[in-house]
Parts: C-alpha cells; structure tokens; sequence
C-alpha cells in the first residue's frame, strides 16, 4: 500500500475546503443593500470635460476641498438598524482616512433609491487622483453592503474657479473668449470656470462644509424655482430643509460669496423671511420697462474701464424687481454706478457683508429673454463674477486646464508658503540630500570594499565576516540613531498659526488655525480645536482635517488608518488616533467659530464709531477691544479704501482708542508696500516672481525656522488688494480665497472699519502655554477629543502666530 503524502491525506483537503469557506467573502446578494453608484463633487451644470466609469458627466470636486457625496442604493430587504454611511480615502501621506455619517433607511420601501431621493449623504476631502471606498454598516460596525469603490474621481486643482447656481441652471452663461481663442470655443477661461447646479433641495448638502468647492454661489430665482425656494426659506420648511439652509448661511457667514439674481418672481422672494433678511436691499415688487440702461466696470488689459449698454428693445417689457435700500443703509450700490451728487433711484444690483462673506443681489433674471439675447452678457457675466466673487481670481490664470481634466501638482504659492512656513521648526535643522548621499556611498564602502580588503588583506580569514558584517550594521545603526536624537532632540514641537476674524455684528468669532505636529517617536494623536479662554463659547460646525500638497495614489498598503470625528452637529470636528512617525511631521487645519455677546458691557468688542450728522464719508468717536491677549501690536485700521496706522502701533485691553484720522493712506499702496506679500509668497519652493524678480528662499540645512521670522499675513488677509497691477500679475491665494477681505476695503464701504492686529508670543515657550495660553486664540488638544474629558496638557515646545483683525460697525 502506498504511504499517503500531505496532498493526499483527506484531512488536507478538509481543511483546505474550510479555508475556502472563511476566505471567500458574502456575495452581493448576502447584504440587503446594494450601493449601485456614488458620486462625489458637486453636480456638473455645464460643458461636461469630465465622464466617470459609466460615461456620465462627472461631478466637480476640488483638491483639499470638502466635497458632497451622492448615491444610489437598491435595497433588497428593508433595514431597520442604524445604519452609517462609511467613506475611506487617503490623505496627501497616503494614509487611509474614514469617515461615518448617520444614515437613515428606515422605513424606506423595498427597492432602487436614486440620488435624488436619498439626497446628499456624506462628505469626503479628496487628496489627489485616486479611490474612494464606501460602504454602508450598522452602528456596531455590522456591514450591510459591499464595498463600492469610485475609481474615476478627478479633483480640480486649486486654480480651478467653481461657480455653483442653486435652484436652476445658468441659460446663456458665457464669459468673455481670450484673445485668439476660436468663436466656437465653449470652455469657460480654458477650464479655469467651471459650472455646476444644484436644482433639488434633497441635493443640497446639510453641512456647511458641503460647499467649500464652490467659489461663487449663484441662487437663481427666475420662474420655475418656486418649488425650491419655499422648500428651502419657506417658513413650513422641514427640519432637513432647515438644516440645509443653516449649511448654506454658515458657509456663507465663514467667507462664502453668494449671487441672488431677483426678477419676474420678485412677490415670491418677498415672501420669504429667511431669504428677504439675507438681501442687501429690500425686494418690492416689480416694475416692467421696456428698455433698461445698464453700467457696470469692466476689465481691459490692467486697467479697469465702464462699459455701458442697453438691455431689452421697444415694443417689449420684461420684469425687473424694485430695489430699495434698507433701514439701515449698510448695503452697498452696485449698480448703477455711484454717484456722490445723486442717490440712485433705481437701484439694480447692490451688496453687503454677512459675517465674513457677501452677498449680491441683482434685479434681474440672468437665464431668460432679454438677457439670454444681450449682446455683452459675456462681459457682464464676467461683472457678476468678479463682483459677486473673487474679483481678480474669477479672470483665470491664463494657464488652460489639462483636457485631461485630472489634478496637476499647480498650488498657490501663498498655500505652499504657508505650510512651509509651519513644517520649519527651531533648532531642528534640516539634513541635505548630499550629506545623505555621501553617507549612504560611505555606508556602502564599508561593508563592501573596505571590510572585504580588511579581511582579505589584514586577517587573511574572510569567514569572519559573519562576526564583521553585523558589527558593522550594529554600530552604523546606533550611530544614526543617537545622531538623528542629537539633531532632531527628544521633545513633541509644534508650530501654530491662527488667524482671527471678530465680527460685533453677529456676535462671532471665526478661527482658521494651521499646526504642524513634530513627533519624536512613533505615535497617535487625537486633534481637536476649541477657542481659547475669553475667544467665545464654542460653536458647532468646527471642521478639522490634514494640511498637504496633491498627491495621487491608494492609500498605503501598511493600512495605516485614521477616523474623523461626527455627531450630531458637526461632520469632521476632531481626529482620531493619526499616526506620525518618528522624527516625522504632520500639517493640519482647522476652522473654527466661537460666540459671544456683542451687547455685555465685557464684549469683546465694543464700537462707538459713528458718522458725524451731516457728513455720511467721516467717523468720530472710540471704540474699545477687551481681547484675552495682553496687547495687540503692530495695529492698522482700514475705512473707505483707506489705510491708517495706529499711533503706537498698540492696543490694549479696556483702553479706549479715539483715531484721528490723519496721515491716510490709500488700503492698496500701503498693502503693496508694507504688506510683505513677497516676502511670504517667497517661502514656497514653486514661488517664481518672473525674470529678474526674487528668488524663493528657505532656511538653509542646519538652521532654524526663525530663519524666516514672523509670518506676514497681508497676503492672506487682503490678497488682492496687496497685488500690483502690473501686466501678468495674478493672484496666487486660490486656496484661501474666502479669507481675502479685499472688497471690504472699497472707497464706497462706510459702514465699518477694520483693525488689523498682532499678538506677540515669547520664542521658545512651554507648548502649552504657547499654544493653549492668553497668545492663543485657539486651544490645541492632541490626546482627547473635545468634550471627551479633561484636556491633557501639552508637553514639548511650541511656537504660536496669531494675527486678529476686528470688524467695528460704525452707527
């Protein structure tokens, strides 16, 4: 009888079936639901460039911009369990990042949801070309679908100018053709604009995150709309509609531009409170002439001109809405055109701030007759544009965009500066690629050549290179090591940076915070950001995430992973458990808002600026800040287009300031003067100023981060205002165009003024009170969540940059 072998004894095959039965997963039809599609960006709205995996026209979503994420479920079975919606993509390391978001499918009826009807159901922060996972599980992590994994996701980059149109699509959109381009080209600043809708409020995201892809929002309210506008600033609105309209207003109060084009539906929109209050100006009605002059500036080459023509024809009326000013007369009018002689009788188009953005309304529909037949509608879309949004950001880079349509490594140079400018530390110095290389030749040398001619020529015994060969790596290894500890130390460091915007007028305090974390050793780390004692009770709504340059790619096959935090409020609040490497750093941002009672007595702020009687252009009076901050130097306050330094430079808590006003200085030459855009934008490594112009500059290897000295934050604050006019100048803030105040800074605002303000912070102190103490507008946690527990202190060393500027209203 022959012996058995392993392959032939039946227990092998016994086991090997039971194995196939583990290993192989549940098929499709073992879960009750069944994703058949997602999408992840906003709704195309115009030329499709783009197709996903199925041929359709793919949404648009942006680099290092949240994005919605739609889908389409068939469910086989009903699903009574909590369920959770999971979204996996990896961050600019390659690390994989999840995200889960309450999903309600209960009481859904048995079969195919479409998009339309499951609505916006997540949110995902794309790094670079590559994958996205989702599945749906129970909350105690029980899968009730398969993973489905979108391959086709594309992101812009940051250059890449979103306009978003709510409620309907833009008929006739058109921008003006750059030189030399063919009449018959239809892209929009060769790819540089880009349309996209949103026509079902179930679409809509019900996070405020949701809409930081678009530039601009347009809500268009012409006919057709109705059903959308009472669902969405109706008063019997439902608490999903309620929550989408706070989304939408808390974008918009955190930066966001929005466009509201008001025409033949002018009754409906004066119906609605939520939208009225939102206008500038008050919607009466409308009036219907047959012919309507319109004026508007426009652009030509570096200088800006008025381009003025006729809209509509005789024999023929079209709805346009009355206009009038509010009560308090802060909206500012567009058009037409000031006039310091004459108050305009009939108001078109005006603006007016809310929080930190803006919004536009204009007295006409811009997607029907006459417009859609208006000869220069491209130069006034243009107008809208730039107005309504970014003003020079809107004119494009005049680089096209790859046909390709996929992500470039094209960044901002104000971007890359900053996050270079927090991934430098002090006295970590920074080892070149040469003194590695020469390391690494010598490394081979010696357990090559040198230890062979040793053995060979010294001993005469080569067999003992089994005791050579790992004494060498021993040695070379823990020389390395105790080097790296020598230079990179043994302490947790971290730089931060906040900027800070007070608004009394809404009674906000709105945080963008940047930090990069240097780790000594192999760690995780939890992150949230609150605001600092004294900067406002915390608000809902903070966001949280990784700071990093494009990158495509999956996500590491090592499957290192980290969590988003969200609840009920917030959708990625917090970080959990973010692996960093030894001697390794890791960038993140946060945006965050804190509230306070603008009335107290102990405000914040408080303003008694006001317009002496009969003279609406001047300002007397005082106000007074009452910041946790022991001072505020380097102070500048900006009114009317104006900017002026404050005597001293310096404010300090409970003291009255009284301005005079003398020695003014138009806002943009003293911004393209002191303002040091240069020098910021110099510390990105892509920063190129032209022929002849300055050169990118970063510590040298062995030095430290002060190098660079104090982060100048006019560029950031005030962009546009800080860039010349010069031919081929544009603007390089792409990804932070929301905090660029520059329109406030217009001749014609009069109701407010902005002070502008640093807080200095001792070099070299304790992390925590660096990072958590009165210098800090904002409070760090790196091992906790927020509202999990008592906070742990910060060890190591920190360096903070904060930077305020304050909104004082003028009565």
């Amino acid at each position: 009888m022959k012996p058995q072998t392993p392959m032939t004894h039946p227990r092998f095959w016994i086991t090997f079936a039971a194995l196939l039965l583990v290993a192989v997963p549940a098929s499709a039809a073992d879960y009750p639901v069944k994703i058949t599609a997602a999408r992840v960006g906003l709704p195309p709205g115009g030329k499709a460039t783009d197709r996903d995996e199925n041929g359709q026209a793919a949404h648009v979503a942006k680099f290092a911009c949240w994005a919605p994420v739609y889908v389409d479920l068939d469910l086989a079975t009903s699903v009574n369990d909590q369920a959770e919606l999971v979204i996996e993509a990896a961050d600019p390391d390659e690390i994989a990042t999840t995200l889960a978001v309450p999903l309600n499918l209960a009481g859904s009826a048995v079969g195919k949801l479409a998009a339309v009807d499951v609505g916006c159901v997540g949110y995902v922060r794309p790094a670079g070309v590559g994958e996205v996972t989702i599945t749906i599980r129970t909350k105690d992590g029980k899968a009730l679908s398969e993973p489905f994994r979108v391959r086709s996701l594309r992101p812009r980059d940051p250059l890449t100018y979103v306009v978003l149109s709510l409620g309907g699509p833009l008929s006739g959109f058109d921008l003006p053709k750059p030189s030399g381009a063919p009449d018959a080209a239809t892209d929009l600043r060769g790819g540089r604009v880009e349309l996209t809708t949103i026509s079902d409020v179930a679409q809509l995201p019900d996070r405020w995150v949701g809409y930081e892809t678009a530039d601009l929002v347009i809500l268009n309210t012409a006919p057709g709309s109705d059903e959308f506008l009472r669902k969405l600033f109706g008063e019997t609105s439902g608490a999903t509609e309620k929550a989408k309209r706070a989304a939408l207003l808390e974008w918009l109060r955190r930066g966001g531009r929005l466009v509201v084009t008001v025409g033949a539906n002018a009754a409906l929109v004066s119906q609605l409170p939520a939208l009225r209050e939102l206008l500038p100006l008050e919607v009466k009605g409308t009036r219907t002439p047959g012919i309507i002059r319109l004026s508007w500036p426009t652009r030509a080459a570096s200088q800006t001109s008025t381009m003025t023509k006729d809209l509509g024809q005789k024999g023929a009326t079209f709805p346009v809405a009355n206009l009038l000013a509010k009560a308090d007369r802060s909206a500012r009018i567009l058009m037409p055109l000031p006039d310091p002689t004459s108050p305009a009788k009939e108001i078109i188009a005006g603006q007016s701030a809310f929080g930190l953005g803006k919004v536009t309304v204009i007295g006409l529909d811009l997607d029907r007759a006459p417009f859609t037949e208006f000869p220069s509608r491209p130069e006034f879309w243009d107008w809208v544009l730039y107005e309504g949004g970014a003003n020079r950001a809107s004119g494009g880079d005049g680089k096209a965009r790859p046909t390709t349509g996929s992500l470039t490594e094209d960044e901002d140079e104000a971007a890359v500066a900053l996050r270079t400018h927090i991934d430098t530390f002090d006295g970590v110095p920074v080892v070149s690629f040469g003194w590695v290389a020469m390391l690494i030749v010598f490394y081979i040398l010696l357990i090559g050549p040198v230890e062979y001619y040793f053995l060979k020529r010294v001993l005469g015994r080569l067999e003992l290179t089994w005791i050579t060969f790992p004494i060498i790596v021993l040695t070379v290894s823990l020389a390395a090591y105790f080097s790296a500890y020598s230079l990179k130390g043994r302490d947790l460091k971290i730089n931060k940076i906040d900027l800070v915007d007070v608004d009394p007028a809404s009674g906000r305090v709105y945080g963008t915070t940047w930090f990069t974390v240097f780790s000594p050793r192999i760690d995780t780390y939890t992150i949230g950001v609150t605001p600092g004692d004294g900067w406002g009770d915390t608000e809902p709504g903070t966001a949280v995430s990784w700071v990093g340059a494009p990158r495509g790619g999956r996500a590491s096959l090592l499957r290192r992973k980290y969590s988003y935090h969200t609840d009920a409020a917030s959708v990625a609040d917090g970080l959990e458990k973010v692996p960093v490497q030894v001697w390794g750093t890791k960038s993140f941002g946060a945006n965050w808002s804190g509230g306070f009672n603008a009335t107290a007595p102990t405000a914040i702020v408080r303003s008694e600026l006001l317009h002496p009687p009969g003279d609406a252009n001047a300002v007397i009076g005082s106000f007074t800040l009452n910041l946790p901050t022991p001072v505020l130097s380097d102070c500048v306050l900006f009114y009317a287009g104006q900017a002026y330094p404050l005597p001293g430079g310096t404010v300090r808590p409970g003291e009255v300031v009284r301005p005079v006003w003398d020695k003014l200085v138009p806002a943009a030459q003293w911004l393209q003067k002191e303002g040091g855009l240069t020098e910021l934008l110099r510390r990105a490594p892509n920063f190129s100023a032209g022929p002849g112009g300055p050169k990118p500059v970063a510590p040298q290897p062995g030095t430290a981060a002060t190098a660079f000295g104090v982060l100048p934050p006019w560029g950031i604050l005030f962009h546009e205002a800080a860039l010349s006019h010069g031919e081929g100048v544009i603007p390089r803030n792409a990804s932070l165009r929301r905090l660029d105040q520059s329109w406030r800074l217009n001749p014609d605002n009069r109701s407010e003024v902005i002070l502008v303000g640093r807080v200095v912070t001792p070099a070299g102190s304790p992390a925590e009170e660096a990072l958590s103490g009165p210098d800090s507008a904002s409070r760090l946690w790196l091992r906790e969540l927020p509202g999990s527990g008592p906070r742990t202190p910060i060890p190591g060393t920190g360096r903070q940059e904060t930077w305020v500027r304050v909104y004082l209203p003028i009565r």
